[in-house]
C-alpha cells in the first residue's frame, strides 16, 4: 500500500513539474516553483495548482 501511495506521489510530482514548465514563463519562478514541488511534494503541488488555476 505505501509502495502504491509513493507512486501516485511520484506521478503527481513528474505531472506537477511538467505543468510549471508549460505555464510558467519566467525561468527564476519555474526554478523555484520545481524546489518547491521536490521539497514539498503534496503540498507543493497543490499550492501550485491553486495558484495557477487563480491566474487562468
Amino acid at each position: 500500500m505505501a509502495r502504491l501511495i509513493g507512486i501516485l506521489v511520484l506521478i503527481a510530482v513528474i505531472l506537477t513539474i511538467i505543468d510549471v514548465w508549460q505555464k510558467e514563463s519566467s525561468i527564476e519562478k519555474r526554478l523555484l516553483w520545481i524546489v518547491v514541488i521536490i521539497l514539498l511534494p503534496i503540498i507543493g503541488s497543490i499550492a501550485w495548482y491553486i495558484v495557477s488555476s487563480k491566474n487562468r
